[in-house]
């Protein structure tokens, strides 16, 4: 009976549509980062969810190095049948300004699939600073340009980047510290090692609601659930100043359109949970409702975006 029966199996399995044969096997969730950063949390939180939500088997790999290169490259060259999907944020957008040569071209062999998440940054200082509205801290850096410093977490990070359009938006000129990670970064502003610090939502909630750090501004269009009592840059003077930290995922060219739209819905279920919603809300995070092309979209024009502004500011890593 086994040996009728295996002939059968692989005839059957030669003649089901790939999406289909993705589900007889685990699908991997590549995650560009270490374990414990925002990236691998809402990865994790989401994959846990949809797990419980569906009974799909869902492995979390984490592929770190290059700044996310290795892992991306990695997807875009593995199987298109839904065996693979990788997670994309804002470092993905800023890849194409930074590099000339990728590996893989960013506009066709991935394709995002659903947003998960999108989060606020935060403009901080120390909290003892006598700077204590994003007005003052323009003020002050037109005033003495040059004078003030902001770290980052090197050259080329997210959020050296995001503070150079910052700079660019409020027309301000702001010395540039690098430093090895944002722990450190955050460290030296806590100590007045420097001026200011514009972190992602995750990076900043601690130190804030801790007392140690005073945030000025947050980026988003509107003021973040998480920090209600924090201005928006539009409204304190900056209106150009709008952007968001996003994370999604993204899959191999060439994947069925019936596995990303199961995906999509997949994690637009998983995003209703309230103990998923909850934990999302405690790192000023909200819940992403994009389709799958209003999402496609919108990584396109933030690439665009973080193109003109890695141009403009003259930030190679090559």
């Amino acid at each position: 009976m086994k040996t009728m029966f295996a002939p059968l199996l692989a005839w059957c399995l030669a003649f089901m549509p790939a999406g289909a044969q993705a589900q007889t096997k685990p699908m991997r969730i590549i995650v560009p980062f270490a374990v414990g950063g925002a990236s691998d949390t809402y990865t994790r939180l989401v994959a846990q969810k949809i797990t419980e939500q569906t009974g799909k088997n869902i492995i979390v790999e984490n592929r770190t190095g290059a700044g996310g290169r290795i892992a991306f490259d990695h997807a875009a060259k593995s199987p298109a049948d839904g065996s693979v999907v990788v997670l994309i944020d804002a470092t993905y957008a800023m890849l194409p300004g930074l590099f000339n040569n990728l590996p893989w071209d960013v506009n066709t062999d991935l394709v995002p699939a659903a947003m998960i998440t999108q989060t606020p940054f935060v403009v901080m200082v120390q909290a003892e600073s006598k700077i204590a509205t994003l007005s003052d801290l323009i003020g002050q850096a037109r005033a003495q340009p040059g004078k003030l410093n902001y770290g980052s977490a090197g050259m080329g990070s997210t959020n050296h980047i995001v503070t150079e359009r910052f700079k660019a938006d409020a027309k301000i000129n702001v010395a540039h510290i690098p430093f090895r990670g944002m722990s450190e970064a955050t460290l030296a502003l806590q100590s007045g090692s420097l001026d200011l610090v514009i972190a992602a939502s995750p990076t900043a909630m601690g130190p804030v609601k801790g007392g140690k750090l005073r945030a000025l501004a947050v980026t988003t269009a509107k003021r973040s659930a998480a920090l209600s009592g924090v201005p928006t840059a539009s409204e304190s003077g900056v209106p150009e100043f709008v952007t968001t930290n996003w994370f999604g995922f993204a899959v191999p060219k060439g994947t069925p359109a019936e596995f990303i739209q199961t995906l999509r819905e997949d994690v637009a279920r998983a995003l209703t949970a309230s103990e998923v919603r909850e934990k999302l809300a405690a790192q000023g995070a909200e819940p992403a409702n994009l389709s799958t092309e209003e999402f496609a979209r919108f990584v396109r024009e933030d690439t665009r975006r973080w193109s003109e502004t890695i141009r403009s500011s003259g930030i190679k890593l090559e």
